[in-house]
């Protein structure tokens, strides 16, 4: 029974976060008028770490003519033999419930925790935001070097 009352509250609250969530994102733009991806940026502080350097951080820059939209969650992918994989690190990550408004001419920035024992190789980053009503994936790449 008491399980049952956790996941019942648990449910409530993802579902009066996602209410909020909506709230926030409404926007009087029509759908299908989103700006073209590449007036809107996705730019790390670094293409190159060393293995044991754990942070970088991202900025998303927004200069279309209207407010863009995202949460917190991005993804860390990893190519392999010429695909890119999510890491398995990232499988199973947390996020906040959040979503932030950017305008037009503004820029955010977030700091990412990578592994301490995160492998050699090429990475990307990639963070979809809202625009218009539609959904846009950016991406940035960066090297792990040994």
């Amino acid at each position: 029974m008491k399980t049952a009352l956790i996941i019942s509250a648990a449910a409530t609250a993802f579902a009066l976060a996602a209410l909020v969530i909506l709230a926030m994102s409404t926007s009087s733009q029509p759908f299908g008028t989103a700006p073209p991806a590449k007036e809107i940026f996705l730019v790390l502080d670094k293409t190159e770490l060393y293995k044991g350097q754990r942070t970088l951080t991202y900025t998303i820059i927004n200069n279309t003519p209207e407010t863009i939209g995202f949460g917190e969650p991005y993804d860390i992918q990893k190519k392999q033999d010429g695909e890119w994989v999510s890491v398995e690190w990232m499988k199973d990550r947390a996020w906040i419930l959040i979503y932030y408004n950017l305008e037009p001419g503004k820029s955010l920035s977030k700091r990412v925790e990578l592994p301490v024992d995160i492998e050699p190789g090429d990475y990307r980053l990639v963070k979809e935001v809202d625009v218009g009503g539609e959904k846009r994936v950016l991406t940035a790449t960066f090297t792990v070097l040994e």
